[in-house]
């Protein structure tokens, strides 16, 4: 990895015993040139206190939103300062009030007013992490296109064993480079194409068909494109809860969106871009399956059961490797069994040179990879090479990991 440019990062404490270990990762930041401010709640001060933080940063912890040495435009100062805001830890309270759009401390004062990009690291039980609502909140917060830290797993505070310490001092450090722009330029210069989300059939005026897919991976693996230096050219399926991808400071001008909705649509406009591009990154979910002829009316519900009659829609992937002059193609595959054998078998039938395989959950089962989840893992296979277990992680780890084997 290259050194990181200079930033200014604002952190963001919540009241978890874990703030302590904030103090390495705001010492480190500074050892690197950033400049460092932090924030906290009152309670997050209860476990680190304000002299420590500001003798390694630097600067005065703010923590208070009225006071008489207190600007009334200072959360907009703040706000304005920040390159990158860095919630951590962040709480299942903070997390919660971030999701709502909450604006009464400091800290969610501070998000909502801000136009860097924010970082979240939890840190709380494991019980409290799973929890359907703090997942909720966490893939409301993932949709509008907030990364997040993910936590760690080992032996909590509290005694008890499992996901939710907060991620290592390095991983925090080196989350907050990456999205800084801290990564190599290694693809300025090229020009990647990228299909992500799903894709819809409509059966009739008011339903579809579609998939569990929220464009979460193609929009990480886009991210780090642009953090690399890339211009890419992202055709995206839209439903509800799609995520888009946010790009970084100064690779918004470098990114080309269009949304479409039946594959037939992603197959015309990604056709339209193939030839611009040096790569393919394929991870869109594209409906095998399509209606041979839709209704143009809503079909009335009957006590009879009914038959849908769908055809095979258009291979996405097929038709862009067939149509390609030179282009490289990654290409991802969601298998819920047999998913080494079913993912070299894509590999070979698709012709393309790199395919990551990863398990999706059987009907009425959860899984921490593959759709609607904030965490991937799988098998990277290759044409040349010996295939590849990278382990559950973030999707924006994913990414980084992924670039760099492709590259």
């Amino acid at each position: 990895m290259g050194s990181a440019m200079s930033s200014n990062i604002l952190i963001a404490l919540s009241g978890s015993i874990s703030a302590y270990k904030i103090a390495d990762v705001v010492s480190e930041l500074a050892k690197q040139g950033h400049s460092v401010q932090c924030i906290a709640t009152p309670s997050a001060l209860k476990f680190i206190t304000p002299l420590v933080l500001e003798t390694l940063s630097g600067r005065p912890v703010r923590s208070a939103l009225f006071g008489p040495e207190i600007a009334g435009t200072e959360h907009i100062e703040l706000a304005r300062w920040a390159d990158l805001l860095v919630v951590a830890p962040a709480t299942a309270n903070t997390i919660a009030r971030l999701a709502l759009g909450l604006a009464d401390d400091l800290i969610t004062t501070v998000a909502l007013a801000t136009e860097a990009s924010i970082l979240i690291a939890p840190a709380m039980n494991t019980v409290m992490w799973e929890n359907t609502v703090v997942q909720q909140h966490a893939t409301t917060l993932a949709g509008r296109g907030i990364a997040f830290i993910a936590p760690a797993a080992g032996v909590l505070a509290c005694g008890e064993e499992g996901v939710g310490k907060l991620a290592p001092v390095e991983t925090i450090v080196a989350a907050i480079n990456n999205a800084c722009g801290g990564t190599t330029q290694d693809l300025a210069g090229t020009t990647v194409l990228i299909t992500a989300g799903p894709t819809t059939s409509p059966i009739d005026a008011v339903r579809y068909i579609t998939n569990h897919s929220t464009g979460r991976m193609g929009a990480a693996m886009a991210e780090e494109a642009l953090r690399r230096g890339a211009a890419v050219r992202y055709v995206l399926g839209i439903d509800k809860g799609v995520v888009r991808p946010t790009p970084p400071r100064r690779g918004a001008e470098r990114l080309t969106l269009v949304e479409v909705h039946t594959a037939e649509e992603m197959a015309a406009a990604a056709m339209g871009f193939l030839p611009e591009v040096d790569g393919v990154i394929a991870t869109a979910a594209v409906l095998d399956y399509c209606m041979a002829a839709p209704a143009a009316r809503k079909l009335k519900r009957a006590s009879a059961a009914t038959t849908l009659n769908m055809v095979p829609s258009v291979d996405v992937l097929k038709t862009l490797r067939q149509a390609a002059s030179g282009q490289w193609f990654l290409a991802f595959a969601a298998e819920t069994d047999d998913v080494e054998a079913n993912g070299l078998a894509k590999l070979r039938a698709k012709d393309v040179d790199f395919l990551f395989a990863n398990p999706v959950a059987a009907t009425g089962k959860t899984s921490q990879t593959g759709f609607a989840v904030l965490t991937n893992g799988g098998i990277l296979f290759s044409r040349l090479g010996e295939p590849i277990t990278l382990p559950v992680m973030s999707k924006p780890d994913l990414a980084r990991r992924l670039w760099d084997l492709i590259t």
